[in-house]
């Protein structure tokens, strides 16, 4: 019904094939990440003779950039949780 009065969906299949595909579009995201995050570290190993203890300071970079993306994919940042409970509460006052 939210999905309805928001012009997300026509119907509740909809709705269940959209949050089905996003779940299963970030599980293989996730997924990908693990592969690439070994690809990348291997190819930042190497640079340690040239980097030192930069390498570490890379590798951190890259993985705090990563979870950032991953929270805005998952949409658990407090600023969006907030606004979509504000929508939802808007929602309920115009069906009331």
């Amino acid at each position: 019904m939210v999905a309805k009065h928001t012009q997300v969906a026509d119907n509740v299949a909809g709705v269940r094939h959209a949050l089905c595909s996003n779940s299963t579009d970030i599980n293989f995201a996730s997924k990908l990440w693990q592969v690439f995050r070994i690809v990348i570290s291997g190819a930042v190993d190497e640079l340690k003779a040239v980097l030192g203890d930069a390498a570490a300071l890379v590798m951190d970079a890259i993985d705090a950039h990563i979870e950032c993306w991953f929270l805005q994919v998952l949409q658990l940042e407090a600023r969006i949780l907030k606004l979509e409970a504000l929508e939802i509460d808007d929602v309920r006052l115009q069906c009331g």
